[in-house]
């Protein structure tokens, strides 16, 4: 199986970089810079359920095993693309 460049269905982390960017958009107010946008960052990471690394763990071989079938496609495990988070 030839490995693509980019594949966020089989990548975990990127699960983890779509809820912590969930969880930055819904802070207010906005970060105003980047000492502030890392703290935050820290504070969500730092906070993450143990649990939810887990689930990521065990879920790798239906990760694969759905590109598998998809024949290299998408599949319902891929994440959206991260948007840039701006300063404000």
């Amino acid at each position: 199986m030839s490995w693509p460049p980019n594949s966020p269905d089989l990548n975990p982390m990127e699960h983890i970089w779509d809820v912590m960017e969930r969880q930055l958009r819904t802070q207010t107010p906005p970060c105003p810079n980047s000492s502030t946008l890392r703290e935050r960052c820290l504070d969500i990471w730092y906070n993450l359920f143990p649990a939810m690394y887990q689930k990521l763990v065990t879920s790798i071989p239906r990760r694969d095993a759905a590109v598998l079938k998809a024949k290299g496609g998408a599949t319902h495990y891929c994440v959206g693309g991260h948007n840039v988070l701006t300063l404000q």
